[in-house]
């Protein structure tokens, strides 16, 4: 388990949120897979919900906002900045496309989202009261972030350039690298394979639970969907689910100690 009290270091995965058609659902649906308990926000920042892990924040919740176009089910990655405004514009020089540009959440923070070369979506956080997720590997609390993309060589050289990161190849047939931070590992990412044919480029949170068959059983009598067998690792025994809304993450029971 780690906890955080504090902002962290710029290039970090440091939030996630989910966007859902019916926010109540989700949260009935997520208490009942991973036991989080919620602090909901105001009217004023749409209700936006808190999830936590025990006392500490894990991830957030955001149903549809008046006036707001519809949009699909998808969990959201956002990486720690310093200075939103300077990694934006950093960002689209190195190609991406500006989807929402920088905005102030109160006196919580800043946030942008943006869309990386290669076609999925990111977001930055610009830490103000909040400072994102408060605890990570523990079951309920993302364990891994991976992002998944048609030409991950273009992603990579991205990612290194903007979280001014390095990059390391895994060994073993597909292609696959690790974005870290020295030697602090953070984050994946891997080739699509064109025989899993329309899968979009997109950033995926691994979740961790202390048992994955008994967490892909509520998955399953819950509403949600298992889209993949379960599979054991050397890093877990892990599959990919989907939520009710049509949100797709992953869960991983990490190995014994």
């Amino acid at each position: 388990m780690a906890t955080y009290s504090e902002a962290k270091p710029a290039g970090r995965p440091t939030w996630i949120d989910l966007m859902t058609p019916d926010i109540d659902a989700a949260r009935a649906f997520y208490h009942t897979v991973f036991g989080w308990e919620y602090d909901i926000g105001s009217p004023e920042f749409g209700g936006y919900t808190t999830a936590r892990v025990g006392d500490l924040a894990a991830a957030g919740l955001a149903g549809p906002q008046p006036g707001t176009p519809p949009m699909p089910a998808a969990w959201s990655l956002y990486f720690a900045t310093d200075n939103i405004e300077a990694d934006v514009a950093r960002a689209v020089e190195l190609g991406a496309k500006v989807m929402y540009p920088a905005m102030t959440v109160g006196e919580f923070g800043s946030m942008a989202t943006c869309e990386d070369p290669t076609g999925a979506a990111f977001s930055f956080w610009q830490a103000g009261q909040h400072v994102g997720t408060q605890i990570t590997d523990e079951p309920g609390s993302a364990a891994w972030y991976e992002l998944y993309s048609p030409d991950a060589k273009r992603a990579r050289d991205f990612y290194m350039a903007l979280l001014r990161a390095t990059a390391d190849p895994m060994p073993g047939d597909m292609e696959y690298y690790v974005l870290k931070h020295g030697e602090t590992m953070f984050g994946g990412i891997m080739q699509i394979d064109p025989a899993w044919g329309g899968f979009a480029p997109q950033w995926t949170t691994y979740f961790t639970v202390t048992n994955t068959d008994a967490a892909l059983a509520a998955i399953t009598g819950n509403g949600g969907k298992a889209l993949s067998n379960v599979d054991d690792s050397p890093f877990g025994r892990l599959a990919a689910v989907m939520d009710p809304g049509g949100a797709t993450f992953k869960i991983i029971q990490p190995p014994a100690r």
